[in-house]
């Protein structure tokens, strides 16, 4: 009889745990990781445009008072002889058994214009001639932005440029394409945000005097 009870009893107590609500089960989540943007620079660069350059000539403004900077990387090389490792610009590299002089104009290098043609301007990022680049603006190739323009274009993609009296190779390392005619020029946005305000001081009247144009009654 108390072997029954018992038996009672345990299955009373396994039914009770069964209906009882079971607790959550926790796994271990990671927390997702956040990429945000970075915050927008307080003067950005923006394009310089043709409609640019007619604001400045229409403001009475030298575009070689702007300072402007080249928004791509360019890489400039050539190989030389064995006689010919002293370099003005650049450095020597010594690749594939051949020494190579490079110059590297950094992203965002900044720049002057120092000479303005009829298709474009020609600028430069050093202290010395024979050092500048042509950027293009003309209705065929670039009608809105100044695009980076070689002496010359070869066959097979690969573009050439007289600097500082010897022939380089150029190529553009940031470009998408590596094709040096996607660098532009850039300026900061405050170079031109008051390009369109027309705005004069107005000196103020006082009473018992006459207006003269400078703020003082009886031009006084």
């Amino acid at each position: 009889m108390k072997r029954f009870v018992i038996i009672l009893i345990l299955v009373a107590i396994i039914g009770f745990q069964s209906c009882a609500p079971k607790k959550p089960i926790y796994t271990n989540q990671s927390t997702p990781t956040v990429h945000n943007d970075p915050p927008p620079a307080k003067d950005p660069y923006v394009p310089f445009t043709r409609e640019l350059f007619d604001k400045l000539s229409a403001n009475n403004i030298d575009v070689k008072l702007v300072q402007f900077y080249i928004d791509q990387q360019l890489v400039l090389t050539r190989f030389l002889s064995n006689d010919q490792v002293t370099v003005k610009n650049g450095v020597i590299k010594f690749n594939n058994g051949q020494y190579v002089n490079e110059i590297v104009i950094p992203q965002y290098t900044p720049v002057v214009c120092e000479a303005v043609e009829g298709d474009g301007l020609r600028v430069n990022a050093e202290n010395s001639s024979g050092t500048t680049l042509k950027f293009l603006n003309s209705k065929q190739y670039s009608p809105v932005n100044y695009i980076f323009n070689p002496d010359k274009w070869n066959k097979d993609g690969t573009c050439e440029v007289m600097y500082n009296g010897n022939k380089y190779s150029v190529v553009c390392p940031t470009c998408s394409t590596n094709s040096p005619n996607e660098a532009k020029l850039v300026a900061k946005q405050s170079a031109f945000d008051n390009l369109d305000k027309k705005s004069i001081i107005v000196p103020g009247r006082k009473v018992g005097g006459n207006y003269n144009g400078n703020g003082n009654p009886n031009g006084n």
